[in-house]
């Protein structure tokens, strides 16, 4: 018993040293990535152009021309941060929103539980 302790407590520790890398957006097998502040600045991208925040709660990021955004992907956003109110998250690729040249651009939504757009840091991941 005192074995698997020791086991799950490595395991624990192990995931709090790596933790901090999805926090700035280490992703090696991803097309793209971005950690973006609640202000809208990246603090830390791969394959992003630009990023921009044209109204409360909603966040656009531009990709470069190699990530793929025709066939299937993946795309994962994780809020980042403690806040008094949880926050929904989604996303929408080529949206109105992000005006014109919108073809590589991701839109993110954050919502409050009572559909009040708000602001977030997050984790976006292009798979």
């Amino acid at each position: 018993m005192k074995q698997i302790r020791r086991v799950a407590a490595g395991m624990l520790a192990a995931a709090a040293v790596l933790a901090p890398a999805a926090a700035r957006a280490d992703t090696p097998y991803a097309q793209a990535s971005a950690t973006v502040d609640e202000h809208g600045s990246v603090k830390h991208g791969k394959h992003v152009t630009d990023v921009w925040h044209p109204y409360q709660g909603i966040y656009c990021v531009g990709l470069d021309e190699t990530v793929d955004l025709e066939g299937p992907v993946a795309i994962q956003v994780t809020p980042i941060g403690h806040y008094d109110a949880p926050r929904s998250l989604s996303v929408d690729i080529g949206a109105p929103t992000c005006g014109q040249d919108r073809f590589h651009t991701i839109a993110v939504y954050s919502q409050l539980y009572n559909g009040r757009r708000a602001e977030v840091a997050f984790l976006l991941s292009v798979s």
